[in-house]
């Protein structure tokens, strides 16, 4: 399909396309924030249980040798006055290893017990119970506060592709013939401006309606615009697919010629456009024909300003509507057989 409309710029409105991004970056974020902040929290939890571990095997071991030192072979009684000196919950003597993966030992040699092979106690229960008075608490809270804030986030991602379907409907809006759906002057210098700075050649074909004001007048307005509309459509169909077709205002249309730039190519293509806006018409049950006059201007001069190359084109319309019948003239020729093709009507 040709292109109506003349695309935004790739800068254009640059922030609220960051915004959108910036708020899945900002959840992303907060996510990996959160998990990091949990799992930190088992870490330290983790790394306090070793050290008091450790520390409390090396209680344990100091207060075997002073009750050893002392009383001799540990007995049970011994092993709760280990218990307190060293801090220890629940020490007992035990003659095979322990099985709960909760439970800490210390092996015991020979001349140092003689009703059992292991010294036995249970782990600090300090980091699980600050663990589990903590927890239902403060883990409510953040994943509260998460959701909070990724909602947050959310809508604001939401209201931005709001703000950008807006935007996109406006900048379509601002480039939009009302009456035919084609682009405007608008969108007519904003292609050229991409093209010349892309520094792509391109056609210029300016034209307007021969006897479109006498339909205009004799069926009135209504009647107009569905000729306008069908001249546009029947024009679109000629198109390639880089072309843009656009109606600058009453019954003047321009076409920038991408596909078809050059004189010869664009000689051929005036003669299919003077054929299909000269068809009949049918407007509620009456028929009627225009006709057209053109004015062009090849590639090779796409370097020049857009008002200058458009003014070519104007000029070269006028020279063009001198002639009687659909007719078209290439902007600084003058007229001869291999500069202009002359159709008269039937």
């Amino acid at each position: 399909m040709p292109r109506a409309i003349a695309p935004a710029a790739l800068n254009e409105h640059h922030a609220i396309k960051k915004i959108g991004r910036l708020s899945v970056m900002s959840i992303a974020a907060l996510a990996l924030t959160c998990a990091v902040l949990l799992a930190t929290g088992f870490q330290v939890r983790l790394l306090y249980e070793h050290e008091t571990a450790a520390a409390e095997h090396i209680r344990a071991a100091n207060a075997i040798d002073l009750v050893v030192g002392r009383s001799g072979p540990l007995r049970q009684s011994d092993a709760a006055m280990i218990g307190r000196i060293a801090g220890l919950n629940g020490a007992h003597l035990s003659s095979a290893a322990p099985s709960d993966p909760n439970a800490l030992m210390i092996p015991l040699l020979g001349e140092q017990s003689l009703f059992g092979s292991y010294l036995v106690w249970g782990e600090n229960p300090f980091a699980n119970d600050m663990f589990r008075h903590f927890a239902p608490i403060r883990l409510p809270v953040v994943a509260a506060m998460l959701l909070f804030v990724a909602g947050l986030m959310l809508h604001l991602r939401r209201l931005v592709g709001d703000i950008e379907r807006q935007r996109r409907l406006a900048h379509r809006q601002s480039r939009t013939d009302v009456v035919t759906g084609l682009g405007n002057r608008l969108a007519l210098d904003s292609t050229m401006d991409e093209l010349g700075t892309a520094a792509i050649p391109f056609g210029i074909v300016i034209l307007d309606l021969d006897r479109f004001k006498a339909v205009n007048d004799a069926l009135g307005h209504a009647a107009g615009d569905i000729v306008l509309r069908t001249v546009g459509q029947r024009l679109a169909t000629l198109l390639g697919p880089q072309d843009q077709l656009v109606r600058l205002g009453g019954d003047e249309f321009v076409i920038v010629a991408v596909s078809t730039p050059g004189a010869d190519t664009l000689d051929l293509f005036a003669r299919e456009c003077i054929f299909a806006i000269e068809q009949p018409i049918d407007l509620a049950g009456r028929t009627v024909r225009i006709g057209t006059s053109m004015g062009i201007v090849a590639a090779g001069s796409s370097d020049l300003p857009p008002a200058i190359l458009l003014g070519a084109a104007d000029a070269a319309l006028y020279r063009a509507k001198a002639m009687q019948g659909s007719s078209f003239q290439f902007a600084g020729e003058t007229h001869s057989d291999q500069t202009s093709w002359h159709l008269r009507c039937a």
